[in-house]
């Protein structure tokens, strides 16, 4: 289940990145506007977590001279993209749920597990996150790495709801307390105390020139979902 679920998160978040690619148009060459190793963590973070319009315009401009140099995309993320991947998230994944119970009452469960999977949604672009730290610069073969220490403010669910979904499919109860569990699942995510995420986001660029980009970022970014 938890596989099957993340291949399908995985699937959707890559769709709304990939989604740029198509039909650029030709846009004249600009010149980066120069930001620190921090502050270019910081629009990282919230364009993938927390699917920030603002932040999304600013980094896809600042990486738009770099990217098209590279004969890239102009734009490294679609914010229609990902608030179309946020609006599929819980009918998706709420039917992954809804399937793990007896066919006879899946429809009758699913409203409940939609609902879950939307207050999951929520709560993952809801964390709070800052890059904390920089580390100083360092270089090799003609490549600058900055290492930037980030935290994230997650709920504490007692249980994460693959797991607590799972469990409840399988202790043999009836629709209506089926509906029930779900819901109580569901509420976690909205009623539960933070926890402190941290982890290190590294941006690199060629020696003094060009943006600081990691082209990789979403491998750091989707542990979030370990702590959901």
């Amino acid at each position: 289940m938890h596989q099957t679920v993340a291949t399908s998160r995985s699937a959707l978040l890559a769709a709304a990145f990939a989604a740029v690619a198509l039909a650029q148009p030709a846009i004249a060459a600009e010149t980066a506007v120069e930001l620190a190793p921090l502050a270019v963590a910081n629009l990282y973070i919230k364009t993938i977590i927390n699917h920030d319009e603002a932040s999304v315009a600013q980094l896809n401009a600042y990486l738009r001279p770099t990217r098209l140099a590279g004969h890239q995309s102009a734009e490294y993320a679609s914010y229609s993209g990902l608030k179309e991947t946020d609006a599929k998230f819980p009918k998706e994944t709420g039917k992954l749920i809804a399937d793990l119970f007896p066919a006879a009452m899946r429809a009758a469960v699913t409203p409940a597990a939609e609902q879950l999977t939307a207050n999951i949604i929520a709560a993952k672009n809801g964390a709070v996150c800052q890059a904390t730290k920089a580390d100083p610069v360092t270089t090799e073969n003609g490549m600058q790495t900055a290492a930037v220490s980030f935290e994230c403010q997650v709920v504490k669910v007692p249980v994460a709801w693959a797991a607590a979904a799972q469990q409840l499919a399988k202790s043999g109860c009836k629709v209506e307390q089926c509906k029930a569990g779900l819901q109580k699942i569901a509420a976690t995510y909205t009623s539960s105390p933070k926890q402190t995420w941290r982890a290190v986001f590294a941006v690199s660029r060629e020696k003094d020139s060009e943006a600081w980009r990691n082209d990789f970022a979403r491998e750091t970014f989707d542990e979030i979902w370990d702590y959901l």
